[in-house]
């Protein structure tokens, strides 16, 4: 039997165990939607070449872009409704939408995307490292010949239904979750969750940095929105250089070229407004102070130690030395 000194240590007992209990929800459905992506993925494949729609009608690209919608919109989306669902969270909430003016949604989202763009620099730099030692990149490229169904496959699968999809995982339903216990764990550990579920090392720096902007935009507009736009914008621009490039209309030097022009300008544009909102509000880019039932440090202790996070961390650490080994596994066979 547990014994307390005095109401305040049972407060503080109670209060880990509620965010530990939510810690561990967590961490079983991003299990859950794990093992989804690899069934579903297998399942899909198994039906459709099976059936000989693959030969018939589609490519092998739009047959991998078919089963990334099929398993975000799947996975993403109904595993965690299902959850919100019965865990009877709120759905205002963990979903906020509160309005916000059309030239603070715009000063924002230059922000957001400014920062999105150069953290797209790590998973380059990373990329061209790993290249040196024969490793492999996050998944290749796809070869969509002349095909439009595979164009708009592609901009859905990468640019439209992440940005919705991903978003009400991660800064919905986990940031949403974790925010009553402290926000800057909330941005921290969802951050961190959403890199590793990206399941690849050239990525997680990328994605983490991209998680905690998309993150700090919903905490400070206590709306969904911008992250929805920076996330689609984000994922829209690589996907419209791939295709430019990809169909030749443009070189891999003008690509790089109007790449980094539009991180330049964003860039400066974000400066300006960083510095305006920061005149009008110094601690508009602040966090608020959390409650202090227990220090930060213990709150972090209780998520770090949940055994399903843990589980869901090594699991996805092992997939993501998969895919970067994936040129030495024929050798090892």
């Amino acid at each position: 039997m547990l014994r307390f000194q005095n109401e305040e240590e049972y407060r503080q007992y109670l209060y880990k165990k509620d965010l530990k209990k939510t810690a561990n929800g967590l961490g079983a459905v991003l299990l859950v939607i794990f093992a989804l992506e690899i069934v579903l993925s297998f399942l899909i494949t198994l039906i459709l070449k099976g059936s000989g729609t693959t030969s018939a009608a589609l490519s092998d690209s739009v047959l991998t872009l078919l089963e990334n919608g099929l398993l975000s919109a799947i996975t993403f989306f109904f595993v965690m409704l299902v959850y919100v669902l019965i865990k009877k969270r709120s759905f205002s909430a963990l979903f906020p939408f509160e309005k916000i003016g059309a030239k603070k949604l715009f000063m924002l989202c230059t922000i957001g995307i400014a920062v999105s763009l150069m953290s797209n620099i790590a998973p380059t730099m990373l990329t061209n490292v790993f290249g040196l030692f024969g490793l492999s990149n996050t998944g290749g490229d796809f070869d969509f010949g002349n095909s439009a169904p595979s164009v708009l496959m592609y901009y859905l699968t990468v640019a439209i239904m992440p940005a919705f999809t991903e978003e009400f995982a991660f800064r919905g339903v986990i940031l949403g979750s974790l925010r009553k216990y402290s926000d800057g764990l909330a941005l921290v550990v969802s951050s961190a969750l959403f890199a590793l579920m990206h399941g690849n090392f050239v990525q997680i720096p990328f994605t983490f940095c991209c998680g905690l902007m998309f993150g700090l935009l919903v905490i400070k507009t206590n709306s969904m929105l911008p992250s929805i736009i920076v996330h689609f914008l984000n994922n829209g621009l690589s996907v419209t250089f791939d295709l430019l490039y990809q169909y030749q209309v443009m070189s891999a030097t003008m690509v790089n070229i109007c790449y980094g022009a539009i991180i330049l300008i964003t860039s400066i544009l974000a400066l300006i407004f960083i510095k305006k909102f920061i005149k009008e509000d110094d601690r508009f880019f602040r966090l608020q102070r959390a409650d202090d039932v227990i220090p930060y440090r213990d709150k972090l202790k209780s998520v770090a130690g949940s055994p399903t996070l843990i589980s869901f961390a090594v699991v996805m650490i092992l997939f993501s030395l998969y895919i970067l080994f994936i040129p030495f596994i024929p050798y090892l066979m």
